[in-house]
């Protein structure tokens, strides 16, 4: 679904907002909402996921359930929750999806924030009448942000840095991982790969590790140590490699690098690094 403005300035510009407006979206807004969420179903893995967009009122009344965020979260009066397969690669698929809608979502000025576990799957299995089968890796709230930060919300932030990211040798490497790709090497590739670098992640730890090839980038995983996972089948930093991916794949489609996801592991490998996820081949 392509926006009127540049997905590299949207994602210059999009913050998580923890603190919203209590008021309710109007008409307009909540038909863009859904029809945006229709538009975004399959991953690049292949895994579909089903999105809802659902009123915090009509929860508590219909379901019986509060849609808890454990006070991370005010005044927010809508979210929109997802559920997946617990199959191969169904982190991946649900974060690549779910960050298209939100930088779709900040073209409307609407205000977001990533829930990987500071929610109630409880509530939200109960909503989607959730099987044995599926699971549900991260929400969303989705509403009027307002223009300042709480006192909490600025300490959150701030214990996850969550302005700061990693330096460009930290993550990108050429030809193996001992050797830095630095920026004024990339050459066409500079700009897509400084969207990725400011990707949003599980409390901004960056678990992604980009190697360039000749005629590939390779995604990898460097876990964080007893960060990987919440409960059944969902794994918060193969959720942030989904994110990094919708990216770079936007920023490519936007400057016009061709390209597509692919297995192509170069079985190139590291004590510091965890374990191939997939290849943009160029």
């Amino acid at each position: 679904m392509e926006i009127e403005s540049s997905y590299i300035e949207i994602i210059k510009k999009r913050q998580s907002k923890r603190k919203f407006i209590n008021k309710d979206l109007d008409a307009d807004q909540i038909k863009k909402i859904n029809t945006i969420i229709q538009n975004y179903t399959i991953g690049p893995f292949g895994n579909k996921v089903e999105f809802k967009l659902i009123e915090k009122k009509i929860a508590k009344e219909n379901h019986k359930v509060k849609l808890g965020t454990y006070g991370f979260i005010s005044g927010a009066r809508y979210f929109i929750v997802g559920q997946v397969k617990n199959r191969a690669n169904a982190n991946e698929d649900y974060g690549f999806l779910l960050e298209n809608i939100i930088l779709q979502l900040t073209a409307m000025d609407l205000g977001t924030c990533w829930l990987g576990g500071t929610f109630s799957r409880a509530d939200i299995s109960e909503i989607l009448s959730t099987d044995s089968e599926m699971i549900i890796p991260a929400i969303t709230p989705v509403g009027i942000p307002t223009d300042s930060y709480s006192i909490k919300e600025s300490i959150i932030r701030w214990g996850a840095k969550s302005d700061s990211r990693k330096d460009w040798g930290e993550i990108f490497f050429t030809d193996s991982f001992n050797k830095s790709f630095l920026k004024k090497d990339a050459g066409i590739y500079k700009e897509a790969l400084e969207m990725l670098r400011l990707a949003p992640s599980a409390s901004n730890k960056q678990p992604w590790r980009i190697l360039k090839s000749e005629d590939a980038f390779h995604f990898y995983l460097k876990r964080t140590q007893g960060y990987n996972k919440m409960g059944k089948g969902t794994d918060l930093q193969k959720l942030d490699i989904g994110i990094a991916m919708s990216h770079f794949e936007l920023a490519c489609k936007e400057l016009k690098l061709k390209g597509e996801w692919t297995n192509m592991n170069p079985e190139i490998t590291s004590p510091e690094i965890d374990e191939y996820c997939v290849t943009w081949k160029i």
